[in-house]
């Protein structure tokens, strides 16, 4: 049986709804997937990195559903993502999804990694 919990049980990410309206878009080209995969990777310049893909839910996922999108998470990122809001934003500066993260003490120029 699949361990899935939903956004009000444990708060480990939160979207806005920029964010879910760029997923709902972007998953049209991607029938075969159901959700975003959000995970933490080991590696970049400050010693852990985001990792995000379209993805099904694997057993013992957490399973974030706002906006009429899903986004899975496995335990072990769960951990380093609690409490993190995915935005999506767009103007004259470029465009794309931003990750705030509480957790994060530290992160490197780029905004592509961070250490906790």
């Amino acid at each position: 049986m699949s361990e899935t919990t939903t956004q009000e049980q444990t708060q480990v990410i939160t979207l806005t709804e920029a964010a879910a309206g760029e997923i709902k878009r972007l998953l049209t080209e991607e029938p075969d997937k159901t959700g975003l995969r959000m995970e933490i990777r080991g590696g970049g310049c400050s010693g852990m990195s985001y990792g995000m893909r379209f993805d099904n839910a694997q057993e013992k996922d957490h399973v974030v559903e706002a906006f009429g999108v899903k986004i899975f998470i496995d335990p072990k990122s769960a951990i380093y993502l609690k409490g993190t809001n995915l935005d999506f934003q767009g103007g004259l500066n470029g465009q794309g999804f931003v990750i705030k993260n509480p957790q994060a003490k530290g992160s490197c120029g780029c905004g592509s990694s961070f250490s906790v």
